[in-house]
């Protein structure tokens, strides 16, 4: 066995080397990363990409910059409008966002973040219906054909307010917007931000304004679990200076 003096000093300054190493050398924990919940189905703000398994858009954006503001690591986490509240009282993200509507439901369960922006329900439909759709009366007629996707407020919105158009729920909002085009559907009630975008997409669908008494003004917000206050408060705080 080698026991000389060089050995000794040889093997101390390795294992000291190997020490500083490891303490220095990123290492990822759950505390380090930020779990961000989002639907990819709602752009401009969220947009799931089936080829790459990439997301995309406003909130996205936002999103990565916050975690870097945070010095956490980003990992999105695909939900549905189904499913939103479900999964996020069962702890699969720390924050959810991408087009998410402050209401009084979700205000019982969740804590938001201050508001990303304003907006209020629409009507979405071919522009040569442009005549024929006029007014929330003109839309709400037994031979209107509405269509939604399931579980977000969309969906609500239309069964709180039909009480005469034909209304058809499925389960892609995507795909709402193909049976426009394909004249499959007549009608959509969505917010006016991804309206206003799809009309960009598909210059020949167009969108009405409801009256404000049918469709009043509320926020867009990042939702948070009543139990976490402290990321909560720490978001509002980068929020205010972004915004």
């Amino acid at each position: 066995m080698n026991s000389s003096p060089y050995f000794f000093r040889h093997y101390s300054i390795v294992a000291l080397l190997s020490l500083l190493f490891f303490a220095c050398s990123p290492r990822v924990s759950s505390d380090a990363i930020l779990r961000v919940g989002t639907t990819g189905d709602y752009p401009p703000l969220t947009s799931f990409d089936t080829l790459t398994g990439k997301f995309s858009g406003e909130d996205i954006d936002m999103a990565i910059r916050l975690g870097h503001h945070l010095g956490r690591k980003v990992i999105f986490v695909r939900t549905t409008w189904k499913t939103l509240a479900e999964d996020m009282l069962a702890g699969k993200f720390d924050l959810a966002t991408g087009g998410i509507s402050v209401n009084v439901t979700r205000e019982k369960l969740f804590n938001f973040s201050i508001p990303l922006l304003l907006d209020r329900k629409v009507a979405v439909f071919r522009a040569t219906d442009r005549h024929k759709f006029r007014d929330f009366k003109s839309i709400d007629l037994p031979d209107v054909r509405v269509i939604e996707n399931i579980g977000g407020t969309n969906e609500a919105f239309a069964k709180q307010h039909l009480r005469h158009a034909i209304l058809q729920i499925i389960p892609d909002n995507q795909r709402v917007f193909k049976a426009l085009l394909a004249n499959k559907a007549d009608v959509m009630f969505t917010d006016e931000t991804e309206a206003r975008y799809q009309q960009t997409q598909h210059p020949e669908l167009t969108w009405l304004r409801l009256d404000e008494n049918i469709s009043p003004a509320y926020a867009k917000a990042i939702m948070y679990s009543k139990k976490d206050s402290l990321l909560q408060q720490k978001v509002n705080t980068w929020l205010r200076k972004q915004l």
